[in-house]
C-alpha cells in the first residue's frame, strides 16, 4: 500500500475515524477500544508524512496535562480532580512510545479507564496524546492538513483532515478526537461523519459531506460476539438509511485480503425515533430506584452492595446514554454518519479473547490490519464510485 499527500483538496471517496476518549463501557454489558478509527487513520497520515508519533515528555499545570511528542506536537487534557505524582509516574509509562493506539497506551499505563467522571485522570492523558498526535501533522504540513476543535460547551478535541493519495487515488480523511473538559468521557455528537459543532466546516472543507465514506469504529465485545470463534470484523449498515454499495466494497476487501469479516444487515444501524430517549429514561429508572433503595438502607453492608450497584450503573450503563444527544442519534444513529453515505466497520472481539481481555484493546499489529482493510475497502469503492455516488447524491 502506497500512501503519500495529495495535491488535491477534495477526494474521490473518503475515510473518517475517531476517538471517545473514556467510552469503554456502555448499555447490556458491552465494552470496547473506541479509539480504533483515531488508530487507522494516525497510521495512514504517518505513512503519508513518515513522522514520528513518539511521546517525548509530559507536561503539567495544575489539573492539565500537556502531551509533547518528538515532532513537534501538543496536546492537553484536563482532570477535574486533579492529578497525582503517583499517577504522573504512572504515566511516565508512556514516555517514548509511539501514539498510534491512544486506548492501548492508556491501559498500558494505568491498567484501566471509565468515562462518565469515574476514572478522569486516565481519560485525561488519552484527550491529551490524541491531540497531540493530530497536532503533529498539523504543525509540520499546514499547508496539506485542516484543522478545527470541537466546539460546544463541553468539548476540547481537535480535528485534523487532509487528502491523501492511497495507491494513487485520492481520498479524503478526517481523524476526531471526542473528548470533554474534565477528563469526563466523551459527548460524541461530532463522531462518524457527523456536521454538527464545528465539524460541519471541516467535513465541508474535505467535500465529506457528499463522498462515499467508509466510518471506522470500534473493538468491541457485545451481544455481536455471541458464537465467534475468533475475532472479527462486522460491515455495518442499514439498506435504506446507509450506503449499502460501500458495505459491499468493504466485504468484498476483507474476503480479498482473507481476514474474518461478515456483514451485519441493520446492526443497530437504522435510526430509530426515541430510541437513545428510552435508553436514557431506562438508565435514570434504575439509579432512581437505587436511590431509593440506598435512602432505606439501615445497615453498612446494604449501604455497600446498593452502592456497588450504583458505581456499575454510572460507570457502564451511563456511557451507552451519555455519549449522543438524543435528537442527533435520531438523525445520524450511534456512529453518527450522515444518511446515505457510508457504513461502519467494527472489530468484534470473541468470547475466548474476552476471557483474558475484560477491556478490548487493539494491538500494533490489529492496527496495521486494519488499516489497511480500510485502505483496499475505500479502493473497492473507487471502482464502484458511480453505483455508490448515486446513493449519496439520492438524498439531495
Amino acid at each position: 500500500m502506497d500512501v503519500k499527500l495529495s495535491k488535491e483538496k477534495v477526494g474521490i471517496a473518503a475515510i473518517a475515524g475517531h476517538v471517545g476518549c473514556g467510552h469503554c463501557h456502555s448499555l447490556n454489558n458491552q465494552v470496547q477500544d473506541d479509539s480504533c478509527g483515531l488508530s487507522v487513520v494516525l497510521t495512514l497520515f504517518k505513512k503519508a508524512t513518515g513522522l514520528s508519533l513518539k511521546i517525548e515528555k509530559f507536561e503539567y499545570d495544575g489539573n492539565k496535562v500537556t502531551a509533547v511528542l518528538e515532532s513537534g506536537g501538543k496536546g492537553e487534557g484536563v482532570a477535574r480532580r486533579g492529578i497525582t505524582p503517583q499517577e504522573k509516574r504512572l504515566a511516565e509509562h508512556m514516555v517514548g512510545k509511539e501514539v498510534i493506539n491512544t486506548h492501548t497506551l492508556v491501559l498500558d499505563a494505568f491498567g484501566r479507564i471509565y468515562g462518565q467522571g469515574v476514572l478522569e485522570t486516565p481519560v485525561a492523558y488519552q484527550a491529551a496524546i490524541a491531540n497531540a498526535a493530530l497536532n503533529t501533522f498539523v504543525k509540520n504540513y499546514p499547508d496539506n492538513f485542516v484543522t478545527i476543535t470541537e466546539g460546544g460547551k463541553t468539548n476540547s478535541g481537535v480535528m485534523a483532515g487532509t487528502v491523501l493519495d492511497i495507491d494513487g487515488v485520492p481520498i479524503s480523511v478526517l481523524g476526531t478526537v471526542n473528548t470533554t473538559t474534565g477528563g469526563l468521557g466523551p459527548m460524541e455528537d461530532m463522531e462518524g461523519n457527523s456536521m454538527e459543532f464545528n465539524k460541519g466546516e471541516i467535513i465541508k472543507a474535505l467535500g465529506m459531506d457528499k463522498l462515499p465514506t467508509i466510518i471506522v469504529e470500534a473493538m468491541i465485545f457485545s451481544t455481536f460476539s455471541e458464537g465467534l470463534e475468533e475475532n472479527t470484523y462486522f460491515v455495518r449498515a442499514d439498506e435504506v438509511d446507509d450506503n449499502i454499495v460501500v458495505a459491499n466494497c468493504l466485504v468484498e476487501a476483507g474476503k480479498k485480503m482473507g481476514v474474518p469479516i461478515k456483514y451485519h444487515p441493520g446492526g443497530g444501524m437504522k435510526r430509530t425515533k426515541d430510541a437513545l430517549r428510552k435508553n436514557s429514561h431506562m438508565v435514570a429508572d434504575k439509579i432512581i430506584e437505587l436511590g431509593k433503595k440506598l435512602r432505606e438502607c439501615e445497615t453498612s453492608e446494604d449501604k455497600v452492595l446498593t452502592i456497588a450497584d450504583l458505581a456499575i450503573a454510572v460507570s457502564q450503563d451511563c456511557g451507552g446514554i451519555s455519549f449522543m444527544s438524543n435528537e442527533v442519534h435520531e438523525r445520524l444513529g450511534g456512529a453518527g454518519i450522515l444518511q446515505r453515505t457510508s457504513c461502519v466497520i467494527n472489530l468484534v472481539s470473541c468470547p475466548e479473547y474476552f476471557k483474558d481481555n475484560p477491556i478490548p484493546w487493539l494491538s500494533d499489529e490489529e492496527a496495521e490490519i486494519y488499516t489497511e482493510l480500510v485502505a483496499k475497502g475505500i479502493l473497492e469503492v473507487v471502482e464502484n464510485i458511480e453505483e455508490a455516488q448515486k446513493i449519496v447524491d439520492s438524498l439531495n
